[in-house]
């Protein structure tokens, strides 16, 4: 199938897919930087992530993904993957490194925590959503298994969060790309999916309950619930 004509092809294009319970926690990480920075974009509402038009744009064939013209170029470039999404947007559009570090100390931090939750949380959380939620009979032992990494990543988080005046994951005084990184799979909501209580995490708890006050995490969490249903 080719590209639909009704695909926008100037400025920043956020692709997602519509709404359900489980389908929002990766591609609402952009959508809350893009509205931290207020920049001015489109979403669109892929069909079907399974079209070959959307495997050229991005062959994981997994939402969030990007295209974008950056500033000072002509080049249309595709950006996906989270994480990916989350180091583009800043290296763009957060100028002053306010979400991605201001020194080379500072984006150290950043890349430590947020590759963290890349090569280990994320992932986790996403596998036992996937097994528990598809095939919860099948295969026990491996949704106990990833419920008991998430643990023990919950008590990493507990630790930084823990050390005096550290209000942040990767910086102590004001939050990141890892910290929105890491909210949708270390909040309340996502705790009560995995069968745990954030309260035996207090520190966590603070932190998931400060970022989510933010009033651009609270307008992206009320879009992102409605991709795809207005």
């Amino acid at each position: 199938m080719e590209r639909p004509e009704n695909v926008p092809n100037d400025g920043l294009v956020l692709f997602v897919v519509k709404a359900t319970a489980t389908s929002t926690h990766n591609t609402v990480k952009p959508l809350m930087l893009i509205e931290e920075l207020q920049i001015p974009h489109k979403t669109y509402v892929v069909n079907s992530i399974s079209e070959p038009w959307f495997g050229r744009l991005n062959p994981h064939k997994m939402v969030p993904a990007i295209e974008d013209t950056p500033a000072g170029s002509d080049r249309r470039l595709q950006v996906w993957e989270s994480t990916s999404t989350l180091t583009y947007l800043a290296d763009a559009y957060d100028k002053d490194g306010l979400f991605s570090g201001r020194t080379v100390a500072e984006r150290a931090e950043v890349g430590n925590w947020l590759t963290l939750h890349t090569a280990a949380l994320g992932p986790t959380a996403k596998y036992w959503l996937y097994f528990e939620k598809l095939h919860p009979e099948r295969v026990p032992k491996t949704t106990a298994k990833l419920r008991s990494n998430i643990e023990k990543q919950y008590d990493i988080l507990e630790g930084r969060l823990a050390q005096e005046g550290q209000q942040y994951l990767a910086l102590p005084d004001r939050p990141t790309i890892a910290d929105i990184a890491t909210l949708p799979f270390a909040d309340e909501a996502c705790a009560v999916l995995f069968g745990l209580d954030l309260s035996n995490w207090p520190h966590t708890l603070e932190w998931s309950r400060r970022m989510a006050a933010r009033p651009a995490v609270v307008r992206a969490r009320e879009r992102v619930a409605k991709l795809g249903h207005e």
